[in-house]
């Protein structure tokens, strides 16, 4: 034994298999709006919480909703795309509330589901475990090598150089433009679990070592 408490992952009786297939096939149509980078985020998102919750400490995650809202936690974002003026989480969890009922889920299960998406966004504060181990997967998901070539497809879509990428990286700035906001995601990440917290600080082992070698092949000092 390693002393470690196995956390207790429960589906519970409300919600069927059909319902998380209709949760799916949904999340998918509307991810596939935001484009290429949406719906590989969001099964990211989903392993990640799968994962993380049983790792987790922590006494009972119930996995019908954490699932379903890892899979809806975006849906509104290529609504925000569109007009940046309201908050996709909060707007998120007022389409997802609305697709549940039509799926007749139980209403314990829709406001767990609605308050995990509204807290991803810190559109309220994260109170039950499964809204603090989707918050912190979703940051996960901005951390590392993935969050690196995220960085720089934002550049790519904003045309901002692989300099201006390096600049931002080493000077603290006032702009919040999308690069320099993931940027300083993954220089101070905010997250809620222990287990999150590890995972963080493995995989941003590799950004430093990443723009140091950035910047000495961008001003030839490898050469």
């Amino acid at each position: 034994m390693n002393g470690k408490r196995k956390s207790k992952c429960t589906h519970g009786d409300d919600m069927k298999r059909e319902q998380l297939q209709l949760v799916e096939k949904y999340s998918k149509a509307q991810m596939d709006k935001l484009g290429l980078y949406g719906w590989p985020h969001v099964k990211r998102v989903l392993h990640l919480c799968v994962r993380m919750a049983r790792m987790s400490r922590e006494k009972h995650v119930d996995l019908d909703v954490l699932k379903a809202s890892a899979l809806l936690h975006d849906i509104a974002k290529h609504l925000h795309k569109k007009d940046t003026a309201f908050d996709h989480g909060d707007m998120g969890a007022k389409l997802a509330e609305a697709f549940l009922e039509e799926c007749r889920l139980d209403r314990g299960k829709i406001d767990a589901i609605c308050h995990a998406i509204r807290a991803h966004t810190h559109f309220e504060e994260p109170i039950s475990v499964e809204a603090k181990i989707l918050h912190d997967a979703d940051f996960l998901d901005k951390l590392g090598a993935v969050g690196i070539a995220t960085v720089f497809i934002k550049a790519c879509l904003t045309n901002v150089t692989i300099e201006e990428v390096l600049e931002s990286f080493e000077l603290e700035s006032e702009k919040r433009s999308f690069v320099m906001k993931h940027i300083g995601w993954i220089k101070n990440p905010h997250l809620y679990t222990e287990t999150a917290q590890n995972i963080a600080e493995k995989r941003n082992n590799i950004v430093s070592a990443f723009f140091g070698e950035l910047k000495k092949e961008v001003e030839l000092k490898d050469v």
